[in-house]
């Protein structure tokens, strides 16, 4: 006799020895049944009594019994076991798919609105396999989550279907591992049924055989056929000696579709038969049907045309007796009786939404610490190409620093021919004056050596004239030399009343005479226009004196530009087109606001460089006579560093207007005491 034939003589055997065991608990609870004393003992009792019956009507008899007697006594836990009993028959006996989940609902508001947790979890548990049976995976899972969330935060025993004493966390993990088989995703399954397994879950002292099951189901789906075969074989006498028989259906089932697998055809016949053949194989539909196509598959692979026909035709007539035309309306009404439960399932759900929520909290407060790992572990890789970079940024700063020192002497050399001549012109003046103080010095000694007073008198009168027209022109010097100064140093930023309208002025023909002074056959045009009563305002003289040189610098450099090309070109020596170089400087007060205008009548500015005439490094000059700085920190210092607008207007052939609008700062007066 083979080892399976005993396997499953001993299985008959165990059935019979149960069996018998469990009619002096049968006949117990029918003696309570028939005190009739309605109390919440005798809804137990029925409830129970429905459980161990395996014909549908008196399972359904017992149960509607308990479920009266319930709702009479206003038994409320009684009431919802009654419907989580009904939903299970309408599964397992009926097939009603609209009815039974809508028994679930109804159990499971119950067991919300009681707060009992444990029918909480079963209810749910029970709803994830419906959905499952139907193939809506994603309600399956929302549910089969549900419930072992709250089977694990609550760690209640409960029924488990129809196990007593099984603890609901290692079913809920089996059951969401079940679901991503159906779904193919068998990694996110093995994760789940090794939770399972990990939990140790014992029948009558053995593992569950369950979760053993699902794990050799897997491998046989990633191909690992050997490690199947032994895990499905080792889950047998677990099934066995847990005396959950139709398990060993499910077994057997995965063992004929794993020998389907291999090829060998015998084996598959042998295990589908043993499915097909049982005494109540329409418990396990799905294993049944997949049973008996293996048998249709390995006949036609082995060539045996009648047999073929004969288990294709049953295969047919058993599918098509499951899923009827009545069943497939059935699960098209499914989402019109889930939408008329909904509002119910968000009020069991309320319940247990705070702990959900702690849940994801932590679970998210767990990938963020791996995350802060992962982050300082790159940390500490990269301090090294962090130091670099930083060395890097500093040389680059040093380097920016020491382009805009070379603009600022850049432009002061540039000015330097202009410094010499406007300096020139006081010179002269202190040495004409000290020439005359000096006749004039021998004069007077004569005159007093004559006694002449009044000759003496006039002659000091003119000393002293000519000692303040000296006086002003070395100051005049002074001034000028204390300007350039501060256009070679760094600004101080210290904000303080200045003379503007002296400011453009000075520096207009400082640019003037230092251009001249380049290219004495340059001549240009000077106007201005000062707005007098601007008077002194506030402004960092350095900064906004590079600002007005480098625009009147850019000014006379467009005109010189366009006059050497109206000369080449011959334009210049036409009257009626002599081309006139004009550059004008202009400010103006408004009233929250003064403006610093420079004119040009060059060539203007084409349409395409006007959006880059401010970016650092551009320009338009040739090689060596522009860094393209200018433009560049002028716009810096006029909007960072005193909050105003730097604008440039001009029309290609006819000129260009940059102005400069600042602010007007009023200083603060001290109060009088």
């Amino acid at each position: 006799m083979t080892k399976s034939k005993i396997t499953i003589l001993l299985c008959l055997f165990i059935i019979t020895t149960i069996a018998a065991q469990n009619q002096p608990i049968v006949d117990s609870l029918k003696t309570i049944i028939n005190l009739q004393k309605q109390d919440t003992i005798q809804v137990n009792a029925l409830v129970y009594l429905s459980r161990q019956q395996t014909q549908v009507d008196s399972a359904f008899k017992y149960v509607h019994q308990g479920l009266l007697l319930a709702q009479k006594i206003n038994y409320r836990k009684g009431e919802a076991d009654c419907f989580l009993q009904i939903g299970g028959i309408n599964r397992f006996f009926l097939n009603d798919y609209s009815t039974g989940i809508q028994n679930l609902f109804d159990a499971l508001k119950i067991y919300g609105d009681i707060n009992y947790t444990t029918g909480v979890a079963e209810a749910h548990l029970n709803l994830q396999g419906w959905y499952r049976y139907i193939g809506d995976y994603k309600n399956a899972l929302m549910h089969a989550f549900a419930g072992q969330q709250t089977a694990e935060s609550n760690n209640v025993v409960g029924r488990a279907f129809t196990f007593e004493g099984h603890r609901l966390n290692p079913l809920a993990l089996a059951e969401i591992a079940e679901t991503y088989i159906q779904m193919n995703q068998l990694d996110s399954a093995e994760f789940y049924i090794q939770k399972s397994i990990n939990q140790n879950e014992l029948f009558n002292g053995s593992k569950w055989n369950f979760p053993i099951y699902m794990l050799g189901t897997i491998q046989n789906l990633k191909g690992d056929y050997k490690l199947a075969l032994a895990t499905f074989r080792s889950a047998i006498p677990l099934a066995i000696q847990n005396e959950t028989f139709h398990d060993t259906l499910q077994i057997y089932s995965g063992m004929s579709t794993l020998f389907k697998n291999t090829k060998e055809l015998d084996s598959v016949i042998y295990y589908a038969k043993m499915v097909n053949e049982s005494s109540d194989p329409g418990r396990e539909t799905h294993y049944w049907l997949n049973s008996i196509n293996n048998i249709a598959q390995a006949y036609k692979l082995k060539g045996n045309i009648d047999s073929t026909l004969k288990y294709t035709e049953y295969f047919h007539h058993v599918k098509d007796s499951i899923f009827s035309r009545d069943k497939d309306r059935a699960v098209q009404n499914i989402g019109f009786n889930e939408k008329l439960k909904q509002q119910e399932l968000i009020s069991a759900q309320n319940k247990f939404k705070s702990r959900l929520q702690l849940y994801v909290f932590i679970a998210g407060l767990l990938v963020l610490l791996l995350i802060i790992g992962i982050l300082w572990h790159n940390t500490l890789e990269k301090q090294k190409a962090k130091s670099k970079i930083e060395k890097a940024y500093s040389e680059l700063k040093n380097t920016q620093s020491q382009l805009i020192q070379s603009e600022k002497m850049a432009s002061l050399g540039e000015l330097t021919a202009g410094i010499a001549h406007e300096i020139q012109n006081p010179l002269n003046f202190v040495n004409n004056f000290s020439e005359v103080n000096s006749e004039l010095i021998d004069e007077l000694g004569e005159e007093v050596d004559k006694g002449n007073l009044d000759e003496v008198k006039i002659i000091a009168k003119d000393i002293r004239e000519n000692e303040q027209k000296i006086n002003f022109h070395g100051k005049r010097a002074d001034a000028i030399v204390k300007g350039m100064l501060q256009h070679s140093h760094s600004s101080s930023g210290v904000k303080e009343p200045t003379d503007i309208n002296a400011l453009a002025d000075e520096y207009l023909r400082l640019a003037y005479h230092g251009l001249r002074a380049k290219d004495n056959s340059f001549n240009a045009t000077m106007k201005t226009d000062f707005d007098k009563t601007i008077g002194k305002i506030n402004i960092i003289p350095q900064d906004i004196g590079r600002v007005v040189l480098n625009l009147i610098t850019n000014a006379f450099y467009a005109v010189n530009e366009k006059a050497t090309s109206a000369e080449a070109s011959g334009d210049a020596r036409a009257e009626d087109t002599k081309y006139e170089p004009t550059v004008t400087v202009s400010t103006k007060k408004e009233s929250d606001k003064f403006i610093v205008s420079v004119e040009d009548n060059g060539n203007g500015i084409p349409d395409s460089v006007k959006k880059k005439i401010f970016q650092p490094f551009f320009t338009t000059k040739p090689t060596g006579q522009g860094t393209g700085l200018g433009l560049s920190m002028s716009h810096d210092i006029v909007t960072k560093g005193h909050g105003g607008v730097l604008k440039v207007a001009s029309k290609e052939g006819e000129g260009t207007t940059f102005t400069v609008a600042l602010p007007i700062i009023k200083e603060n007066k001290k109060p009088k005491k």
